[in-house]
């Protein structure tokens, strides 16, 4: 039997990439929570992630003014990004090529 060949013969599903955009590790986890749910292991997301959102914490408390970040998930069905997104109010972004401008 070659190597190649998917024994179960399944195939995966095409994965869409979104930006979440997040300042606290516990939006992290609210995501990732959800993608659980919603898609089992079929979802993937960014790596160290823990780490970035904690460099905002500053002398035990978040500041008021700490920098959203972009965070990307990649999931199966792009419609559920929009329901995460609703559902837990974070800003999600298909691309970070049209950025908004900090002074509007």
């Amino acid at each position: 039997m070659s190597r190649s060949l998917d024994p179960l013969k399944t195939t995966t599903q095409e994965l869409h990439r979104f930006y979440f955009m997040l300042t606290l590790p516990e939006q992290w986890y609210a995501i990732m929570k959800e993608c659980r749910q919603l898609f089992g292991k079929n979802w993937r997301c960014q790596s160290k992630v823990l780490r970035k959102l904690k460099e905002v914490k500053r002398f035990g408390y978040y500041p008021m003014t700490s920098p959203a970040r972009p965070i990307w998930f990649d999931i199966p069905n792009p419609s559920m990004a929009t329901w995460i997104a609703v559902k837990l109010g974070i800003e999600v972004r298909t691309d970070l090529k049209h950025k908004p401008s900090i002074n509007n």
